[in-house]
């Protein structure tokens, strides 16, 4: 393979990741369920009602969230 058609293909592979990543932010979202991502070697909590995961006040740290359930 060329290099072009190297690049070409994970740019496709890449862009297939973000729209699966995207539809199951979604899926969590209409089901009002948090989603726990690695993002940047940092593992998140995406959670749908931001307000009160804010006034939780744990930052979306899973583990604190897990323990005050």
């Amino acid at each position: 393979m060329k290099e072009q058609e190297i690049l070409e293909m994970q740019r496709l592979i890449d862009e297939g990741v973000r729209k699966a990543q995207y539809r199951l932010l979604q899926r969590a979202c209409a089901a009002g369920q948090s989603l726990v991502v690695c993002r940047n070697g940092k593992i998140l909590e995406l959670v749908p009602d931001v307000e009160q995961a804010l006034a939780d006040g744990n930052s979306g740290d899973p583990l604190a969230r897990r323990k005050q359930r």
